[in-house]
């Protein structure tokens, strides 16, 4: 399946409530017409479990295999990523490495007071990569918004 947008985010070092960030992010690129894949709401339909198990530290492997296949698929699938990087993730590190192998459009957003790893500053400083900063999420959102409209343009 095409995918306009893959977004990512932190899930399983982020306590579920963040997660409405990842959600917030998706309503903006719906908003503009594109399609949306987001890990923790169609991902885990496709591999068949809950909300709750991610956070499960002993979820089977097989489980974790298949959600693995089926999120690099969506991101191979995306014409770009955009993810909200502020809660570490080794998870969404590896999801921005596969775009930027793919030569895909990347839009990171991060709170203004966290320290970002240099392998997404040194992909910004070199071009590749997209950075919002921010206080507040609205404010983000709307500068998401700007940027998606000059992104849509090239996809």
């Amino acid at each position: 399946m095409q995918y306009d947008a893959y977004i990512a985010g932190s899930l399983r070092h982020s306590p579920k409530e963040w997660w409405f960030v990842y959600e917030k992010i998706a309503k903006v690129v719906q908003a503009l017409g594109l399609k949306t894949y987001v890990p923790h709401i169609e991902g885990i339909k496709k591999v068949g479990m809950k909300k709750e198990e991610l956070h499960d530290k002993n979820l089977n492997l097989a489980i974790r295999a298949n959600a693995y296949k089926i999120n690099f698929e969506a991101i191979k699938n995306s014409k770009l990523l955009i993810a909200e990087i502020t809660k570490p993730s080794t998870g969404t590190g590896i999801e921005i490495g596969f775009a930027l192998q793919m030569n895909k459009p990347i839009i990171c957003l991060a709170q203004k007071d966290v320290d970002i790893t240099s392998m997404v500053l040194g992909p910004v400083y070199l071009g590749l990569i997209k950075m919002i900063r921010y206080e507040k999420i609205d404010n983000a959102l709307i500068k998401l918004k700007k940027l998606l409209k000059e992104i849509i343009k090239t996809l």
